[in-house]
Formats: structure tokens, C-alpha cells, sequence
């Protein structure tokens, strides 16, 4: 799958194209970790199967953050001044997803140069 492909999808076929990708991967809403930093890293990787297509192109940091079932995704653009917050509450993972493709690999062309 590329970029420009994704971008010609409906939001449906983009939802279930996320479902297929992350398989049985989800995120873990509640936050709370038996072992410190077990909850970060798990939803780190469910978000890292997308990176291949671009997710972390557009930004100078983007990560995911869970506190009581409540998902805050963090981001700056590439080059921008700007930090942003977007909550997610009430969306599943794949939906979360896919509101993070909004905010990167969907609305832009290109890219920051990696290799």
C-alpha cells in the first residue's frame, strides 16, 4: 500500500485496511502498567506497524498517551512552532488510526527526506 493509494480510499476501505495491517494489535486505554513503561511501548508498536507508510514523516514528535480510557495523541509538524493535542475519546484503535493518518499521511505530499 502507498501514500497516494490511501489517499484515494474511502474512510471504510482505509478502516479496514488499518484492521487488516495492525491484526490483532490494540491499543491499551487504561493507562496503567504492572511494569513501568510496559503501557507505552505496547501502544508505541501498535502505532509503529503504520510507520512504513509515512505516519512519522510530517512531524518532529507524535506519540499516543492514555490516561483512564481517554487517548491524547501529541504532535508537532515537521519545522512548526506549534505543539497540538487531539483527544480520541470514545473512537477504537483502528479509528484512532485512522484519525492519526488524517493529521499526517493523508493531507500532505512528500515528506521530510529520510534516506
Amino acid at each position: 500500500m502507498t501514500q497516494a493509494k490511501l489517499k484515494t480510499m474511502t474512510k471504510n476501505e482505509v478502516i479496514d485496511f488499518i484492521r487488516l495491517e495492525k491484526g490483532d494489535l490494540h491499543f491499551d486505554f487504561s493507562g496503567y502498567e504492572i511494569q513501568t513503561g510496559d503501557c507505552t511501548i505496547h501502544n508505541k508498536k501498535v502505532l509503529d506497524v503504520f510507520a512504513k507508510y509515512g505516519l512519522y514523516n510530517y512531524t518532529d514528535y507524535l506519540f499516543l498517551d492514555f490516561y483512564k480510557g481517554v487517548p491524547t495523541l501529541y504532535l508537532r509538524y515537521f519545522q512548526a512552532d506549534k505543539n497540538l493535542e487531539f483527544d480520541f475519546g470514545g473512537l477504537t484503535s483502528s479509528e484512532i488510526i485512522y484519525e492519526v493518518f488524517n493529521l499526517t499521511i493523508l493531507p500532505f505530499v512528500g515528506g521530510r527526506r529520510r534516506h
